[in-house]
């Protein structure tokens, strides 16, 4: 369990991270107990993703009304809707482990093994501050309370902020190069484009 003192800095280094000040990155557990406890970012997310989720399903991704009741069952519906969550569900927790993964293995074959601690932890934190904004964002889209202009400079505007977030992290905590850092963002776009796509599978079957 994470000490609320731990919790309280690491708060304190994602906000300082968040604005793009690497001093941030002192406030962090660097160890093995402080990278395992700083998954408790994901259950802190969590509740506000699923909201994400069920405004998404309810006005973008649920079938059409009318198809429902010509051609689908209650049960089937559910089954639907049970899948989707589940489906989502999953990516989500795969999204936190996938890209820690690789990372591992990225630093060991490059030598940045004595950083990865530092960067894995700090990578967690600071999704704490790139979801704070994001899903917000989402969820207005979803209840299509952001449309046209003002949806696209939203969601460039949270898409740019947190690349760049995640590449100041990565150049910052790793001691790397401007460009092995935008190789290690390229990384974590490729992970995601494969759970995403994985995961549109599952739920399209």
């Amino acid at each position: 369990m994470i000490s609320p003192r731990e919790a309280t800095l690491a708060l304190m280094g994602a906000v300082r991270m968040g604005r793009f000040d690497e001093k941030g990155a002192i406030f962090f557990n660097a160890t093995v107990q402080g990278f395992w406890n700083s998954f408790w970012v994901a259950a802190l997310i969590a509740p506000f993703y699923l909201l994400e989720l069920a405004t998404r399903w309810h006005y973008t991704d649920a079938p059409d009304p009318d198809v429902v009741a010509a051609d689908l069952a209650a049960t089937d519906l559910s089954i639907g809707v049970f899948r989707y969550f589940s489906v989502e569900l999953i990516m989500y927790a795969m999204s936190w482990v996938a890209f820690p993964l690789a990372m591992f293995y990225v630093c060991r074959t490059f030598g940045w093994s004595k950083r990865f601690l530092h960067f894995a932890v700090a990578s967690n934190w600071t999704d704490l501050i790139a979801s704070a904004l994001s899903i917000p964002v989402q969820i207005a889209i979803s209840l299509e309370v952001l449309t046209g202009s003002a949806m696209s400079f939203m969601l460039a505007l949270v898409i740019v902020y947190a690349l760049g977030l995640s590449w100041f992290v990565a150049r910052h905590t790793l001691n790397i190069s401007a460009l092995a850092a935008t190789g290690v963002v390229t990384l974590s776009i490729f992970v995601n484009i494969i759970i995403r796509y994985w995961g549109a599978v599952l739920i399209a079957s």
